[in-house]
């Protein structure tokens, strides 16, 4: 069984490696345009994004944030559960797709994120014409929210993962 690891997104270590998965084409039918990708990844405070490694090499990216009530908006999502974080995650090695890798990064970043913040509840909003990454996400947990429609990646599915049980969340509140 592969060693799965988040690590700290270090620029100078990982922006080639981060540039180059986001032209591959496995990444870029989900990413999108990859200069735009880069651009919203330099952006990303330094606790809030990470390098998944296998086995200590590098093989993909994750990120989180809490989403922008504009973006909340456009896509008719304003309902979603306070106290959340969205998460988006590749694999950017394409011979690594479908061995649980992506998974199980989502499983440790869901584990930090109980232990080092206040968030309530993760969410993922996979294109419903990504079943691969939608399978990982109920593998991590995840559960389907509502579907919605998304204008560059067609109709999407959000899905919630509550972080923290019902009992703790009172005991906080």
């Amino acid at each position: 069984m592969r060693k799965i690891e988040l690590c700290a997104f270090d620029e100078r270590r990982h922006a080639a490696l981060l540039r180059d998965w986001l032209t591959r084409p496995h990444v870029v039918r989900w990413w999108g345009n990859p200069q735009r990708s880069i651009d919203h990844v330099m952006q990303c405070r330094p606790d809030a994004h990470a390098v998944v490694a296998s086995d200590g090499s590098a093989v993909g990216y994750l990120c989180w944030q809490v989403p922008p009530p504009d973006e909340l908006a456009e896509a008719g999502l304003e309902d979603l559960p306070e106290q959340l974080v969205d998460i988006d995650i590749f694999i950017g090695e394409p011979g690594l797709l479908g061995l649980g890798i992506g998974t199980r990064a989502l499983e440790l970043l869901l584990a930090r994120l109980r232990q080092e913040s206040s968030f309530a509840y993760a969410g993922v909003g996979p294109s419903l014409s990504n079943p691969r990454a939608i399978r990982a996400y109920e593998k991590a947990g995840f559960r389907p929210f509502r579907e919605f429609d998304d204008a560059e990646w067609g109709r999407c599915r959000y899905m919630v993962r509550a972080l923290r049980s019902l009992r703790s969340r009172q005991a906080a509140g």
